[in-house]
């Protein structure tokens, strides 16, 4: 050790000798957890109001996200069959243990619950948030809406609550941590799965699914 290792060591050790020193870091450690460093956030970031869900459409259209308005959850079984008949796919569709997805009446719809598949042509999430300032759904994994049914259906539907959409990462992150979520993992997806690596030419379902289409609830 040299002599600057050791003098520099002395000084941090004298430090954390200090009661004083120790409970003023405790504190700064306590609020850092509780309340957080607060960034520059971009305009993208703040809009409010009616301006926020106008900009979400906006992203989500240039993202090449599809959606239908429903107006409540009883509407969801209704709009995702029109949807299917619409992009004329099979009466089918895959999901998970979400008891949003419980509660509905699926009519003749093919309903199985579980992981995704390979080749699934359709499979159902439910996104606990949204981000306006780039059109990003965020989806949890977890038996309620495994994270296989995000990349492996063909085609790819996803059910938000309006009240869910903030307007930038600094306020989903705020509240996905007040709402005490601890999932495994969690997925931003902002449209279908796209590649350019061959040739730069943009392939739609390069990595996932090849369509993304979200019901806004609300």
């Amino acid at each position: 050790m040299s002599a600057r290792d050791t003098i520099l060591a002395r000084v941090r050790d004298a430090a954390l000798a200090r009661p004083e020193a120790a409970t003023n870091r405790e504190a700064q450690v306590a609020e850092r957890m509780t309340v957080g460093p607060k960034g520059i956030i971009p305009h993208q970031g703040q809009a409010t109001g009616p301006q926020k869900l106008r900009q979400f459409l906006e992203k989500l259209e240039a993202n090449d996200t599809t959606v239908t308005r429903v107006s409540s959850e009883d509407e969801i079984a209704h709009a995702v069959a029109r949807e299917l008949r619409k992009r004329n796919l099979p009466a089918a569709i895959r999901m998970g243990e979400d008891p949003m997805f419980h509660a509905q009446d699926w009519g003749s719809l093919d309903v199985s619950r579980g992981p995704g598949r390979l080749e699934e042509p359709v499979t159902l999430s439910r996104a606990q948030f949204a981000i306006a300032e780039t059109g990003t759904l965020v989806l949890t994994s977890g038996p309620d809406n495994p994270v296989t049914l995000t990349f492996l259906g063909e085609t790819h539907f996803v059910v938000l609550r309006t009240e869910d959409l903030r307007s930038g990462f600094e306020d989903m992150w705020g509240d996905f941590r007040k709402r005490g979520l601890d999932p495994r993992t969690v997925n931003m997806v902002s449209g279908p799965s796209r590649s350019a690596d061959i040739g730069q030419v943009l392939q739609l379902g390069a990595h996932g699914p090849v369509a993304l289409h979200l019901f806004m609830v609300g």
